[in-house]
């Protein structure tokens, strides 16, 4: 079983190989994008960059210019760094001004965006191409339409009603979501790309865009105004990545507020077991990488915030004793007696994805990967009139406890499940994961690096094995133990959770809820990049 090809085995695409250069994201229009920057002569910074602005335009309901994000960059023979353009609260944004619960749909809901911020100081600081020619494919997908795929309409229609009527306008053709292989025109977002690539970002941070972002909002309720978005760039900064070791392979990851560091405490934890003697999806290697995962999220719900207004949680969390404790608390839970009280149940509907990922790398070293998102499906369901830009939702995943972590402030962001991670072995670049999926990405990250470290599985491979997920509702209580598998996880597993306890909810066969992973890794010998990208989405990778 560990030794499974489960890409062969399901019929579905191998690795792709690349010498030059390695682009893999959710879209394969996207990841054609990145690579024709390759080709082109530009790095993986370029190719990034190109990728990040075309799948927001192929995907419009995952991500765009105005939503957040977080990547991490390696360069040549240097250790990895992190930049987190994540949304952050306007300066009117208040626990009084926004009440019990800030609002999931409409002009209050937005934070102030932080893509394009992000995608410019990528290519300023590590591209060789400007931001216009990096911009081309995406402009020249929103101006002549790309087909809509089964994918996109299965997300619409499940999307499609939170859009306000300005963002049906832009996406539905006379009310009705496109068929199949119909265009999706953007042509105001054409005309938009097309500005900010000659204007640069100020255009949105300090320009004409952002002058109607503000007006639009404030005409309707809104609380972002025009200094909001000009005081945002200003404050990105390029960061130290978080690092812990596992199986003797050093994982790089993103600091807060991001909720990275839950996957190197998951992965400490774990490091004080023996999975790889485990059998593959067997109860015993799920029930590890459930229970580490679970208490780890524990602590960063009570820990985890924006470090420009809580402490910083990173070494607690990380500390050997604590690391100790929480592997001699897995161990009593899984020596627990089995109850017997638990179930397999069929699942419910979850919400759509609103998220992607993606990663590029070339021959030079240098290797980039990217997770961003609008928060939920079509962000606020915001799209300001004559611009084609969809705003995000970002100020819903606050708290409105007050004295939380994550309570609202001005000028705050938020902890966010995002966690790209780059893997050094031996003091080299090995490879790049990342995924989306909510709070399911800090499990299903885990799940693909153990079945890559310990049960050897090709990165194709492990990203297309049956994965598994907490309930979004796991955190600080520890409610009751609703992990959701996909159908591909064997009966016996499902069955084996059961009799300990835990309801087991149904998933797909090949269920989105358990993230979209895109990734990269470097063979040490040649040199040459072998990418994978997730076939529950649609997802490519492509070598040049």
């Amino acid at each position: 079983m560990p030794h499974e090809t489960y890409a062969t085995r399901f019929g579905l695409r191998p690795i792709a190989y690349g010498r030059r250069g390695m682009v893999a994201t959710a879209n394969p229009l996207a990841t054609l994008a990145g690579v024709r920057m390759l080709a082109e002569g530009g790095n993986a910074a370029d190719a990034a960059v190109a990728a990040a602005a075309a799948i927001g335009v192929v995907e419009p309901y995952m991500s765009g210019l105005t939503g957040c994000g977080t990547l991490v960059l390696t360069p040549p023979r240097e250790v990895p760094r992190v930049l987190v353009f994540l949304g952050r609260a306007p300066g009117a944004a208040t626990l009084e001004r926004l009440g019990s619960a800030p609002p999931d749909t409409g002009p209050l809901a937005p934070a102030v965006p932080g893509n394009l911020a992000g995608w410019a100081r990528l290519l300023a600081d590590h591209g060789t191409m400007p931001l216009a020619r990096v911009l081309e494919p995406a402009i020249e997908y929103a101006e002549h339409g790309v087909p809509f795929t089964p994918f996109d309409h299965m997300e619409f229609e499940e999307l499609a009603g939170r859009l306000a009527p300005e963002g049906a306008a832009a996406y539905l053709h006379d009310g009705r979501i496109p068929a199949v292989g119909a265009l999706l025109r953007q042509p105001d977002l054409a005309a938009t790309l097309r500005a900010i690539g000659t204007e640069g970002p100020g255009y949105l941070y300090d320009g004409p865009l952002g002058a109607r972002i503000a007006a639009h909002l404030g005409d309707h309720g809104g609380l972002m105004t025009r200094e909001d978005l000009r005081a945002y760039p200003g404050r990105l900064r390029w960061e130290a990545a978080l690092e812990a070791t596992y199986r003797g392979i050093t994982v790089y990851a993103p600091p807060p507020p991001t909720s990275a560091v839950q996957v190197l405490e998951t992965l400490s934890v774990l490091d004080r077991f023996e999975l790889g003697a485990t059998t593959h999806l067997g109860p015993e290697h799920i029930g590890l990488v459930a229970e580490a995962a679970r208490l780890a999220r524990v602590d960063t719900d009570r820990y985890v915030g924006d470090p420009d207004h809580v402490p910083l949680a990173v070494e607690r969390v990380l500390a050997g004793g604590h690391i100790d404790d929480l592997s001699a608390e897995v161990r009593r839970r899984l020596a627990a007696a089995a109850s017997g009280a638990g179930r397999v149940a069929a699942g419910g509907g979850w919400p759509g994805a609103s998220t992607t990922h993606l990663a590029a790398a070339d021959a030079t070293g240098l290797a980039v990967n990217i997770t961003h998102s609008l928060g939920s499906g079509f962000g606020s369901g915001v799209v300001v009139p004559g611009t084609g830009v969809c705003l995000n939702n970002a100020q819903r995943w606050f708290a409105t406890t007050p004295g939380h972590p994550n309570a609202i402030a001005p000028g705050k962001r938020h902890e966010w499940p995002i966690a790209p991670v780059h893997l050094f072995r031996e003091g080299r670049l090995w490879g790049t994961v990342g995924t989306p999926g909510s709070y399911g990405i800090l499990v299903t990250t885990v799940q693909v690096l153990v079945n890559l470290i310990d049960f050897g599985l090709n990165l194709q491979d492990a990203i297309a094995a049956p994965r598994f997920r907490w309930a979004d509702d796991v955190g600080d209580t520890l409610p009751a133990e609703r992990l959701r598998m996909e159908a591909r996880i064997p009966d016996a597993t499902r069955n084996a959770m059961a009799a300990r306890g835990y309801t087991v909810e149904m998933l797909g066969a090949w269920s989105m809820r358990v993230g979209g992973v895109q990734g990269i890794v470097v063979d040490p010998a040649t040199g040459w990049l072998a990418g994978a990208a997730d076939p529950r989405r649609n997802g490519y990778a492509i070598g040049w």
